[in-house]
């Protein structure tokens, strides 16, 4: 079993200083590092990706495919429609629950930020207790995933294209 944990900020700056807290978190505690990923929309409505990098490999940690799927979180605001197509109905037949799925498409607001990470090790507590101390005061949302729900969200990752994943402006 491990968590998602999404938390919405009005501006990137506070996203990215919560991301960092959240790095720092991982190596005082000495574990895995799990995938963070600060999420940003435009004016314009872009949705852009800027994941944490393995210094010692320069690569994304976990492959970047969970910062891309906490990503696509946020391409389909529509509500699921029972058609079985769409990202929004994929999420959900993956097992994540459908207020989930709505809270979180609409926290990204345009101009703000959203902080994603999956935690195994860390513990959702301890997550939530980082955040509290850091400012910007974000909406904090939180999924637990079953070993279903994650083995079907590895079936998702799996369908990213590697294209995808190597973006350099890191935009979906």
């Amino acid at each position: 079993m491990s968590d998602l944990i999404i938390a919405a900020y009005p501006s990137p700056t506070a996203a990215f200083v919560a991301g960092e807290g959240l790095a720092s978190l991982q190596q005082e505690a000495g574990v895995e590092p799990e995938d963070i990923v600060v999420v940003t929309r435009t004016a314009a409505g872009r949705v852009s990706l800027n994941q944490s990098i393995d210094l010692a490999t320069g690569k994304p940690l976990g492959g970047g495919r969970w910062a891309a799927l906490i990503g696509m979180l946020f391409l389909d605001d529509r509500k699921p429609s029972g058609s079985g197509r769409g990202l929004a109905e994929q999420l959900l037949a993956a097992g994540l629950d459908a207020g989930f799925l709505n809270e979180v498409s609409r926290s990204l607001t345009t101009g703000g930020a959203a902080l994603g990470i999956h935690v195994r090790l860390l513990g959702v507590d301890r997550v939530r207790a980082r955040l509290a101390e850091l400012k910007g005061h974000p909406t904090v949302l939180h999924a637990r995933l079953t070993a279903e729900t994650e083995e079907a969200l590895h079936d998702l990752q799996a369908q990213i294209p590697s294209s995808v994943l190597n973006q350099p402006d890191g935009l979906i």
